[in-house]
């Protein structure tokens, strides 16, 4: 699997996520406005299984609270802990749906509890580049998505 393939992977993951979970309309065209907005904050999953190493799923403010107004079927805004936990479980689904997709869908993992995370981004303990990002714009903001791989082997695609 070449990385064009695995960003390929990871942007369609995420993107499918939002729509389907979130209510978000999702776009791999992003505009002036939305490639400017600040990260406010995101998601970690830790996995284990034949890789192990995590994915980190960052939002902007709006994509913040529309995915979990959204999600929760809210009139208002959600409380900050709501959203966080929404943001979650989105990263936590986008997961789930990626890693059988990269080595093969007999592979078993072992997923970690989501975590809430500040806007940085990093393999803790570890100096691990990301082996994969992309950027989904969303309606007027965008999440950014990257998975990290403690061990490079990767399995041959989805058997």
């Amino acid at each position: 699997m070449n990385s064009l393939q695995l960003q390929t992977m990871l942007y369609s993951a995420t993107a499918s996520t939002f729509e389907a979970l979130a209510l978000l309309c999702p776009s791999a065209e992003l505009g002036k406005e939305q490639r400017l907005m600040p990260l406010v904050g995101g998601a970690r999953v830790t996995f284990d299984g034949p890789l192990r190493g995590m994915l980190v799923l960052s939002v902007t403010e709006d994509v913040l609270g529309a995915a979990a107004t959204n999600m929760l079927a809210c009139d208002s805004s959600p409380a900050m802990a709501m959203q966080r936990d929404a943001i979650c479980e989105l990263a936590n689904v986008i997961c789930g749906s990626l890693l059988p997709q990269i080595a093969g869908r007999r592979a078993l993992f072992r997923l970690g509890v989501p975590q809430w995370i500040g806007t940085e981004h990093g393999y803790p303990g570890e100096r691990v580049a990301a082996m994969s990002e992309a950027r989904v714009g969303l309606d007027e903001g965008r999440a950014e998505v990257a998975l990290y791989l403690a061990n490079a082997r990767m399995a041959a695609g989805a058997d």
